[in-house]
């Protein structure tokens, strides 16, 4: 086949192998996937690599003949354990990729290849000549039109980088394998998810596409609406009931965190840490404090006794608690910004003064 032809196969190729590895496509893999599909054709002084490189063209071309060493599984399964070794996993992808493909797209031609190499057996596909394809002829021409039009099909499929499993998880739309798909990538990029559904409480329709704040137990979502933070789930446990749920992944992030552990702390000095790394990105609370006489906000804000538990919520929940202290802190601050944004440098605050006794704090505030 003509170079043209093996570039575009590489390229679809490429793409396809993105979406069986759940592998998000990038250009410099693209690249590379170009590059691999012409090393075949160092077997012959008359391919454009072999002009560039004649006398290793040469040599193999004497030695080998064409369609045979180069064009072999062998060598290829050889290289392909030394690139998995050696090369980040995309890269390595995308070489294996454009050589394969180069050896496949010459067995549909009428001599095909020996991809069995030293045995000098041909392989063709398919096996009558009369389907199989002439060089520069209109055969060739017909397929690279139809492997331009399975690119363009690939292109978005392989960007979503869910995989095979996972387009297919999102076509039927369980929630729980959603979750798991989030859960894989969290903290890697931001998330919507595009659910069918209805409010648990007044059953209105609730269908339509919201972000992902993150996770709510063992298989839901909390996500944003224009009324607040929303626990997602299959069930009645939840404020959302979802039907059918598709996953959609957005721009990359990072995603950075500050510990606060102490006996003690004032809500002001919580809300100060907060706005500081808030110039950085989206700042959320996660975890565990004491607190008395506070009313719940699930899913952000669920209370047992004087217990609170914070499920990703944003700084503005600290304002129904202006004014007090928190005991037995164990919280998290979450920050998710953009790659290689400069996070503030925070030490954990200190701890408030000599702790209250329950009985006593209430006359406090």
């Amino acid at each position: 086949m003509l170079t043209p032809t093996h570039l575009l196969f590489a390229q679809t190729s490429y793409l396809g192998a993105c979406v069986v590895a759940a592998h998000p496509p990038a250009a410099e893999e693209a690249a590379v996937a170009l590059l691999g599909s012409l090393i075949p054709d160092l077997d012959t002084r008359a391919s454009y690599i072999g002009r560039v490189l004649r006398l290793t063209s040469g040599t193999l071309e004497r030695y080998f003949g064409h369609r045979t060493f180069t064009h072999a599984l062998l060598p290829q399964a050889l290289v392909g354990l030394l690139a998995w070794w050696l090369l980040p996993f995309g890269f390595a992808l995308a070489l294996l990729a454009g050589w394969v493909s180069h050896s496949w797209a010459d067995m549909m031609t009428k001599s095909g290849v020996a991809w069995f190499w030293p045995a000098r057996i041909r392989c063709v596909l398919p096996g009558n000549p009369d389907y199989r394809m002439d060089v520069a002829k209109g055969g060739e021409l017909a397929f690279l039109l139809v492997v331009a039009l399975i690119g363009i099909l690939l292109m978005p499929l392989a960007e979503t980088g869910k995989g095979t499993a996972g387009l297919i998880r999102g076509a039927i739309g369980d929630l729980a394998s959603v979750r798991a798909d989030y859960d894989r990538d969290k903290g890697d990029f931001r998330f919507e998810v595009a659910v069918k559904g209805r409010d648990n409480l007044n059953h209105s329709d609730i269908s339509g596409t919201y972000p992902v704040i993150g996770p709510w137990r063992e298989s839901g979502l909390i996500v944003a609406s224009d009324a607040g933070p929303r626990s997602l789930c299959a069930g009645s446990a939840c404020d959302w009931y979802s039907s059918h749920a598709k996953l959609e992944r957005g721009a990359r992030i990072a995603t950075s965190t500050v510990r606060i552990e102490v006996p003690r702390i004032e809500v002001a000095a919580l809300r100060e840490q907060a706005a500081a790394l808030a110039a950085a990105g989206e700042v959320f609370l996660i975890g565990t404090a004491e607190a008395e006489g506070v009313r719940p906000q699930p899913p952000a804000l669920e209370t047992a006794g004087d217990r609170l538990t914070l499920a990703y919520a944003a700084p503005a929940i600290l304002e129904r608690l202006r004014g007090r202290s928190l005991r037995q802190v164990d919280l998290v601050l979450q920050v998710r910004h953009a790659p290689g944004a400069e996070v503030p440098d925070i030490a954990p605050p200190a701890p408030g003064g000599a702790p209250v006794p329950p009985l006593l704090e209430r006359w406090l505030k």
